[in-house]
């Protein structure tokens, strides 16, 4: 655990957990109200008879003083993410509910803005002045808001069936899990589950996989990954080119060239890149 950030209005902490796992599981409330952000890895986050899943591509909101409990779709492997501490005054001042909201909430975000976060994080740790940290955070959550992909809400038994395939492939994200089996773990057909899947989830099992790989890849690009070839191979990529190209497509970047971008983060171009609307992660 690293605490990044300390300001009048934010606490911004950067948690590894690891195999074995200490202290991890059960807070019996009385925090501050936080968003997490996933860098690696996924875990679930339990609370007031909601689940939602902290991983790459979906941020959580925990409301303050709420009880909470986290589970571990992958017992064995490693999740890094990034809490987000703040005042009731600062969720005012985004524009999100209060402590009459529920006490967990899910907000999904694209490659882009997982990119941003990355960033963000690699500025503070280089060292900001806290007005100038605070800013860029509440320009962060300004676009997270503005941008957000609405996380679909459907009967609880549909949820809980697409939930635990979600699950099975955060727990073996570099395997290609069949989908006769991800099916069997559902109770349903192959078809079913991917009509079902797209539905609650807005993607389909192969755009779900691929999220999730390249977001993992993000955050250990973030972390100076040397690599490549082997960072491909782990996440269940074909070949390093197979891995480039999917950042091709998706960020217009090598994963070199992204690895070089993250080293060189900066608070202040950082923020110009936030308030430019139709370029939210261009260079």
């Amino acid at each position: 655990m690293q605490t990044v950030l300390r300001s009048p209005r934010f606490e911004v902490v950067s948690h590894v957990c690891r195999h074995p796992r200490v202290d991890c599981g059960y807070s019996p409330g009385g925090e501050p109200a936080r968003f997490i952000f996933t860098r690696r890895g996924a875990f679930g986050v339990h609370a007031g008879g909601r689940s939602c899943m902290a991983r790459p591509g979906q941020a959580v909101l925990l409301r303050a003083g709420v009880e909470y409990r986290i589970t571990h779709p992958d017992r064995d492997g490693c999740d890094c993410c990034t809490d987000v501490c703040m005042d009731e005054s600062v969720l005012a001042e985004l524009g999100v509910a209060g402590r009459a909201g529920p006490a967990c909430q899910a907000f999904g975000h694209d490659l882009a803005f997982q990119q941003i976060h990355v960033e963000l994080l690699l500025g503070l740790r280089r060292g900001a002045l806290a007005g100038e940290a605070d800013a860029a955070l509440l320009d962060l959550f300004d676009r997270l808001l503005q941008a957000r992909q609405p996380v679909r809400l459907r009967p609880a038994a549909l949820a809980r069936r697409v939930a635990r395939v979600e699950e099975a492939i955060l727990a073996r994200v570099g395997e290609n899990l069949e989908v006769d089996a991800l099916a069997a773990l559902a109770g349903c057909s192959p078809f079913h589950l991917c009509r079902i899947f797209r539905a609650v989830t807005g993607l389909s099992l192969r755009q779900f996989r691929l999220q999730q790989r390249l977001g993992a890849a993000l955050g250990r690009l973030g972390e100076g990954e040397d690599d490549l070839a082997a960072l491909a191979c782990d996440l269940g990529f074909y070949s390093h080119s197979h891995m480039t190209e999917a950042f091709r497509r998706a960020l217009g970047r090598s994963p070199r060239q992204l690895r070089e971008d993250l080293r060189c983060s900066d608070l202040r171009h950082l923020r110009a890149r936030l308030r430019a609307p139709s370029r939210a992660a261009a260079r």
